[in-house]
């Protein structure tokens, strides 16, 4: 032996814009979604402000439309709205990986096993949740971002003014529900 160690395979890299369809509108779409996702912690904490500040329980139920419609209009309205929000961008992004699930082929024989029907769609679920995954990643949306050619500089600036303002929020958030009790 000469002291060397065996040559280690690199591992294969994930090229960013394979995880964008071509052009601009799903780029488009993709930083709509991700920029509405990313307001929900800003909203949560206005609603956990503004409850602290009208001294309201936090107490969110949704068991039935009439609870959901007193909530809507209590202090804490940004709260469920937030859920809400979050919830819809969740299957929103899911949907716009899609077509990307869809088009992926795998290379392998096809399942042939009772239940093959449902195992594909699952699969392609399964992959479509892979690719909203990896489509929320900074390097992907730093590619959608220039995907939309002069508008996408200063919709990059967007990013630290949310994560500055969400932080903040959270603190007074934290502030106020410490000093209420």
């Amino acid at each position: 032996m000469t002291g060397e160690s065996p040559a280690v395979a690199e591992p294969p890299r994930i090229r960013p814009e394979l995880a964008l369809q071509p052009g601009a509108t799903d780029a488009r779409n993709l930083l709509l979604v991700w920029y509405l996702r990313k307001s929900v912690y800003g909203l949560v904490a206005l609603g956990l402000i503004s409850g602290a500040l009208a001294g309201t329980n936090i107490d969110i139920d949704f068991r039935s439309a009439s609870d959901l419609e007193s909530q809507l209009s209590s202090p804490l309205a940004p709260v469920v709205v937030g859920v809400i929000l979050r919830v819809l961008t969740g299957f929103a992004a899911l949907l716009l990986a899609l077509p990307l699930a869809s088009a992926y082929e795998v290379g392998l024989s096809p399942r042939t096993n009772f239940g093959s029907g449902i195992g594909h769609v699952l699969d392609r679920l399964n992959l479509a949740r892979g690719y909203r995954a990896l489509r929320w990643t900074h390097h992907v949306r730093q590619v959608a971002l220039a995907r939309l050619g002069p508008t996408g500089p200063k919709l990059a600036r967007l990013d630290p003014i949310m994560d500055i303002t969400n932080i903040a929020l959270w603190v007074v958030a934290v502030i106020g529900i410490i000093a209420t009790g």
